[in-house]
């Protein structure tokens, strides 16, 4: 038991430290190439296709998130990834978030290794959520940034996703 808490200490304790390291895009460090609005435009159509492939004709069997999860999961690491065209660690956290989605339909997955994908996968996302306010200071900055607030919602639409995705597996399996 102390070995676990000591585990958990030590991992809640780094993420706590390295949370400053974390840069955020807005209006004035656009990407060379997309402007906010092209790379809000590329994410949105994306997720919103893939959320309607998903719902209507591709099995659930593909992927262990609903396709509301999958496709809110899929829009903010798609705009991190965008936006980390020139920017290592928003590319990370993005591609972090694309991996977690994907390796379900590359490897089998058992119960356990299901449960650590959903936890991976709300740990990301209440990370990058929390990150993103801690990096931006300026209450003005964080309302004119749509693109960091579009990513946020979708952020918290993920953890909230899950989470009642497990209310409602415990319910069932009682």
């Amino acid at each position: 038991m102390k070995n676990r808490v000591m585990r958990y200490f030590i991992t809640i304790t780094i993420f706590v430290l390295t949370i400053p390291l974390v840069s955020a895009h807005g209006e004035a460090e656009n990407s060379p190439i997309l402007t906010n609005m092209q790379i809000l435009l590329i994410s949105v159509s994306i997720s919103t296709i893939v959320f309607l492939a998903f719902r209507a004709k591709i099995p659930m069997k593909l992927s262990l998130f609903t396709p509301s999860i999958f496709s809110l999961a899929l829009l903010s690491g798609l705009v991190h990834i965008l936006l980390g065209i020139t920017d290592r660690i928003l590319f990370l956290g993005g591609a972090g978030m694309l991996a977690i989605l994907a390796s379900p339909m590359l490897i089998k997955f058992n119960d356990a290794r299901a449960r650590v994908a959903r936890f991976s996968l709300g740990g990301l996302s209440l990370l990058m959520f929390i990150a993103y306010f801690v990096s931006n200071h300026d209450i003005h900055y964080v309302l004119e940034d749509y693109l960091g607030i579009v990513a946020k919602i979708s952020e918290i639409g993920v953890i909230i996703g899950l989470v009642m995705n497990r209310k409602i597996a415990g319910v069932e399996e009682e």
